[in-house]
């Protein structure tokens, strides 16, 4: 079976792909006892490794770690001008994340002539325009929850963002909960208006798909009709591994 990898800002991805059936996810972040090193089998060699990175200077590490395990070096995949199934207008077109890309194929071969908005919500939030046609129209980038939390914290020490997965309103009655609900609040209101706007672009009625690890925290606030696909990126670098 082919080794399907991901290598985002502050973790790993994977999966295992049989042809086009895809199992055996996980994650882990670079470093510590749940490192992916430590949590990546042994015995079941993969007859190849896959991987898309925007996390370029962990790729070395990564491929010394696949080379040392199983002597198979990765076969990186990026960002194309045109390609499975989708056309970039970003410039220049390999600029854009490799990650955006291989979601925006993931969702191209699940809803072929559909036009949609992509939501990432990871280390960074994305939300990317794609029509009807395939072409991919350009997207924003703002901060995720855990970013925006640190920086804010770096400039205020006493804003401390609260650690609990609690639901936040937007009246918070204690310094926490105001920086949570900030936080949370902010970015559902930046993508729904980002949304608002793509929609203006591809289409009414764009699908509006979220995947990324923050994902079913921002979901949960959404007012506006969505899916959550918790593995899009894999599924997108699935196509462009064949």
């Amino acid at each position: 079976m082919k080794l399907l990898c991901d290598l985002g800002h502050t973790r790993v991805k994977w999966a295992w792909a049989d042809g086009q059936v895809l199992s055996g996810w996980g994650s882990a972040p670079y470093e510590g006892e749940e490192g992916y090193a430590a949590r990546l089998p042994v015995a079941n060699a993969p007859s190849a490794v896959f991987a898309i990175s925007v996390a370029r200077d962990r790729n070395a590490a990564f491929a010394g770690f696949c080379q040392g395990r199983w002597g198979l070096t990765p076969l990186w995949h990026g960002s194309r001008r045109e390609g499975f199934g989708v056309s970039s207008r970003y410039a220049p077109a390999e600029s854009l994340g490799a990650d955006r890309f291989a979601a925006l194929v993931g969702v191209r071969v699940r809803h072929p002539g559909a036009p949609a908005c992509v939501v990432d919500c990871g280390t960074a939030i994305t939300v990317d325009a794609l029509d009807a046609r395939g072409v991919f129209r350009g997207g924003a980038i703002l901060p995720g929850l855990t970013i925006a939390a640190r920086a804010l914290q770096a400039v205020a020490p006493a804003l401390v963002a609260p650690v609990c997965e609690g639901r936040f309103g937007p009246c918070g009655g204690t310094t926490g909960e105001a920086v949570g609900a900030g936080l949370v609040l902010g970015a559902v209101g930046a993508i729904e208006r980002i949304v608002h706007d793509q929609e203006a672009i591809v289409g009414a009625g764009a699908l509006v798909i979220l995947t990324g690890g923050d994902a079913p925290r921002i979901s949960s606030y959404l007012t506006c009709p969505h899916e959550h696909w918790p593995h899009l990126t894999l599924e997108g670098l699935a196509v462009m591994a064949r």
